[in-house]
Formats: C-alpha cells, sequence, structure tokens
C-alpha cells in the first residue's frame, strides 16, 4: 500500500490552465431621473448660467463650465431664438412658474454635444413666460433626466438680443 501511494505521488499530474476570466461587463448607463412631485421643488442642476456675447449669435448656457445642460441661442440676423438641452429626444417640455408649453424637438450639435433643440420665433409670448419664470424654469424630455435650472437674467438677455 505504501508503494501504491508512493507511485501516486509521483505520476505527473497535467491540467488545464485556468480560464481566462472576460472582462467585467460595461455598467448600464442609469436610467433618466423622473422627478416626483411638483417641479418647483426638483433640485436644481449643477452649474451656472453665463452669458455669451455675439453679433449675429449670442447666448446664454448653463452648465458646470465644461458642458452645457440649457442653451438659450439668440440669431438676431434670423430674428429665432433656439432652445437646447443636452441629450436627444422627440419633444421638450418646459415649465414656468405661469406656464408651460410642449415643443417637437430636432437634433442639433453643439460644441461637439447631442442636444435636442426648438427654434422659436424672436416674438412668440413664451419666450416672456421663461424670461419672467419666478424661482426656476423646468424641462421635461421623454428619455432624458429632468432638469431645473435657476430662472436668472441671462437667457432673458439672450432673447432681447434677438428683439433689438
Amino acid at each position: 500500500m505504501l508503494v501504491l501511494l508512493a507511485l501516486g505521488g509521483c505520476a505527473a499530474t497535467t491540467s488545464a490552465p485556468p480560464a481566462p476570466v472576460p472582462p467585467p461587463a460595461p455598467p448600464a448607463a442609469p436610467a433618466p431621473v423622473a422627478h416626483a412631485g411638483d417641479w418647483r421643488d426638483w433640485p436644481i442642476a449643477p452649474g451656472t448660467w453665463r452669458y455669451v456675447p455675439g453679433t449675429p449669435v449670442s447666448a446664454a448656457r448653463y452648465g458646470d463650465g465644461q458642458a452645457s445642460q440649457l442653451v438659450v441661442q439668440c440669431d438676431a440676423a434670423k430674428r429665432q431664438v433656439t432652445i437646447m438641452r443636452a441629450g436627444t429626444s422627440a419633444q421638450i417640455e418646459i415649465l414656468a412658474s405661469t406656464r408651460s408649453a410642449r415643443f417637437p424637438a430636432g437634433h442639433v450639435t453643439d460644441r461637439g454635444a447631442a442636444m435636442s433643440a426648438v427654434i422659436l420665433s424672436a416674438n412668440d409670448a413664451f419666450l416672456d413666460v421663461m424670461a419672467f419664470s419666478r424661482g426656476r424654469i423646468a424641462v421635461r424630455s421623454p428619455g432624458l433626466p429632468d432638469l431645473a435650472v435657476p430662472a436668472w437674467a441671462e437667457p432673458a438677455r439672450a432673447i432681447e438680443d434677438c428683439r433689438k
């Protein structure tokens, strides 16, 4: 018996190399955040408004300095205001303190980023609703996170550029 154990210990064992471990799958993109409750209570998106003067195009941009989450852009030559939000969707709903409106959205690229866009005449009355909203403006688009931004003077300034 000892001999058998000794021979068993001498036998060459071959084992297959370990199977390669596949790399982990990339994390799934987070689902868009749909806020519950009154839009006036949604958290304000991180960032700040910046007015960017120009002729004939000026803009108010909201974001963190790297990417714009919301843009109100005036093309004075065409007397058009384009409202853009980060991401692509077929619709943009804008909520302001006195009224809200839904618009079909097209897709544009702004500084290399995909955006949903609505083009309004400089005289569109809804631009006044946005400009005079109290506290905040909110934006909803199917498939994109809800967005709330402060109602500061920069968007009104860009809108006014188109009305001169």
